[in-house]
This record gives structure tokens, C-alpha cells and sequence, in this order.
């Protein structure tokens, strides 16, 4: 089993009308490392308030994944420079998503992690919103 940690997420979209929407959310994680990649696992409530969304971030150097199952299922890879396809299944449809990103950062400082994604979103080449993920995970003391 990995570290308990607090996982702190926040987000910003802007869409092809300017119009701006904000996110934060805070999570009780867990935290391991296994063959050169690190793993930030952490669950929050599905749309419709069924099933929970177990999610699995993953990163090794600069690419970094972030898969949900549960109420919501996608896997989007996050990679500086790199287009990636993902399907993003919800229960009230699938869409299928281009992530296009332009900087994927994450810094280690003693006991925290720092992730940050500046991507954005198209589907079927339909620009849908620029988009920032600041992830902030706060390890325990040694």
C-alpha cells in the first residue's frame, strides 16, 4: 500500500466564447511509486450521484495519464507538444475528445508534488476550451 496523502485539484476552462469556469476540489489520496512511475490514486462522486469515480493518475518523466472508471470512464494522456484521443464516457453519452498539450509540468519539494497541465480540448475538430489542471499533493512527514 502507498502513503496517504491530501490531493488538492484545480481547474480553469475557457471555451470558444471567452466565458471562463473554475474548479477546485480537495481529496484524500494515496500515493506509490513502482517501476519508475509514480501513481496518485483518489475517488469523487459521479454527475448523476451513483457510482464513485476511482481515479488513477500516472506520470513518469513528462507524460502524465489520468484514467476514471466508475460513473465516468476515460483515460487521457497528457503530454507536452502531443495530441492525444480519448473517449469520455459519462451516463449521458460519450465524447470523444482531442487533448492537445501545450505544457505538462511536475516538480517534487519534499513532501509535496506539484502537477501542471495547460491543455486544451477539441472534439471532432471543434475547438470545445482551453484548459489548466493545478494539482497540489501533500505527502506525509517521513
Amino acid at each position: 500500500m502507498g502513503k496517504k496523502a491530501m490531493l488538492t485539484l484545480a481547474g480553469r476552462q475557457r471555451d470558444e466564447s471567452g466565458e471562463e469556469s473554475v474548479t477546485e476540489s480537495r481529496a484524500e489520496a494515496e500515493y506509490y511509486e513502482k517501476d519508475g512511475s509514480s501513481y496518485i490514486l483518489y475517488e469523487e462522486a459521479s454527475p448523476d450521484g451513483k457510482a464513485p469515480v476511482k481515479n488513477i493518475i500516472k506520470y513518469r518523466d513528462r507524460v502524465l495519464e489520468i484514467t476514471r472508471r466508475g460513473g465516468i470512464r476515460s483515460r487521457m494522456i497528457f503530454e507536452a507538444g502531443c495530441t492525444c484521443r480519448s473517449d469520455y464516457v459519462t451516463p449521458y453519452g460519450t465524447l470523444s475528445l482531442e487533448v492537445s498539450t501545450r505544457k505538462a509540468e511536475i516538480a517534487r519539494l519534499q513532501n509535496r508534488i506539484r502537477i501542471r497541465l495547460d491543455y486544451s480540448l477539441s472534439s471532432e475538430g471543434r475547438f470545445l476550451s482551453d484548459c489548466t489542471l493545478d494539482m497540489d499533493l501533500a505527502l506525509p512527514e517521513n
